[in-house]
């Protein structure tokens, strides 16, 4: 799950020399045009394809599926004006933050989503996002898995706001898309917790400890997420260079509001996770003095016993301190009768004085 992609050590800033990147394919280019009456996808075959098709007169959304052809990051980047730095930003992993330059507002930000319906298929992804007046411009870093679906649907929708609004708006749902798929990973987490709670207090092992470690594993990777985006939506709440229209902030406040409720809900199943660490090791321990009292026990009920086996199994005949019992008839019975004697007493101690 934990991937670093990082600029080789002493290189210099904005260097593209990158460790820890290994996908070779070729990017997908999607070129989305929209307005409030039409709208045209366009698959382009390179970054120079999709600049060449821009329309000023339209809202433009270039998505970049794949960050294998760090040229083709290069190209969009330049004709957008980004400066090196934000190249370097795009193709390593960073944290979730908010700068603005010139031409527009470039965010960081995580994604996570689950299309298999399994905590063990969840997929965390940074996403790179810049936008301006007239476009919009997106960097993922695998090809054909995101959460935006629901987002190009509404964007194929006649009459749907995101149609009527600017690039801020199509930002905003792009983040609000982000944020919203939060929740069912989360949910997810929530009933194999509870699952996992009422296991434990049934029958503790192994294999629900090691649940338990890749819960907590993946709560710290949504946190390392979802803490610093907070601050990204503040930011653009915030913005006063015109690029976030004024119907826009009233969105991004939700969006804030969202991610709010999705840290604590984050940190109530991070304490929750912790609780049920405390709780295996507790109940590991009280199975464990469970079994050693009641070992504890039978071997305190054998002790009399053996000593009686152990005195009469020493049989010394003819001699004149041998023991009378050995040659009576009725020593074999006498011998239990006091074994259970002492058993049926030792019990009744135990009873009374409350260790049974």
């Amino acid at each position: 799950m934990i991937k670093l992609i990082y600029h080789t050590p002493g290189t210099s800033p904005a260097s593209l020399q990158i460790e820890g990147r290994t996908e070779t394919k070729s990017p997908k280019i999607c070129l989305w045009q929209y307005d409030a009456t039409s709208l045209k996808e366009v698959v382009c075959k390179d970054a120079n394809e999709a600049i060449a098709l821009l329309d000023p007169a339209k809202r433009n959304w270039i998505n970049v599926d794949g960050l294998g052809d760090t040229e083709c990051v290069r190209t969009l980047a330049a004709h957008f004006a980004l400066s090196p730095l934000f190249i370097e930003d795009i193709l390593t992993s960073q944290r979730p933050k908010m700068e603005s330059f010139d031409e527009g507002i470039f965010v960081i930000t995580s994604m996570i989503y689950n299309h298999q319906k399994s905590l063990d298929q969840v997929e965390i992804e940074q996403l790179s996002l810049c936008f301006g007046m007239h476009n919009l411009i997106t960097f993922q870093a695998e090809q054909d898995m995101d959460p935006f679906d629901e987002v190009r649907s509404r964007l194929r929708l006649a009459g749907s706001p995101i149609r009527k609004f600017g690039t801020d708006y199509l930002a905003y749902a792009l983040l609000d898309a982000v944020v919203d798929h939060y929740f069912p990973v989360l949910e997810m987490i929530g009933d194999e917790t509870e699952s996992l709670e009422e296991k434990l207090m049934e029958r503790p092992c192994k294999d629900f400890l090691k649940d338990l470690f890749y819960h907590k594993r993946l709560l710290l990777e949504m946190r390392r997420g979802a803490w610093p985006q907070r601050d990204v939506f503040s930011h653009l709440m915030h913005e006063d260079r015109g690029f976030v229209q004024e119907h826009t902030r009233a969105y991004l406040r939700d969006c804030y509001d969202h991610i709010t409720q999705i840290i604590d809900i984050i940190e109530s199943y991070r304490d929750l996770t912790s609780g049920l660490m405390d709780v295996y090791h507790s109940s590991l321990s009280f199975r464990t003095n469970e079994i050693m009292r009641v070992l504890t026990l039978v071997s305190t009920f054998f002790m009399p016993l053996t000593f009686l086996a152990g005195v009469y199994g020493m049989n010394f005949h003819d001699s004149p301190f041998n023991m009378p019992e050995l040659t009576w008839r009725y020593g074999y019975i006498a011998f239990w009768g006091a074994s259970l004697l002492i058993t049926l007493g030792m019990l009744l101690f135990f009873r009374r004085r409350k260790w049974l």
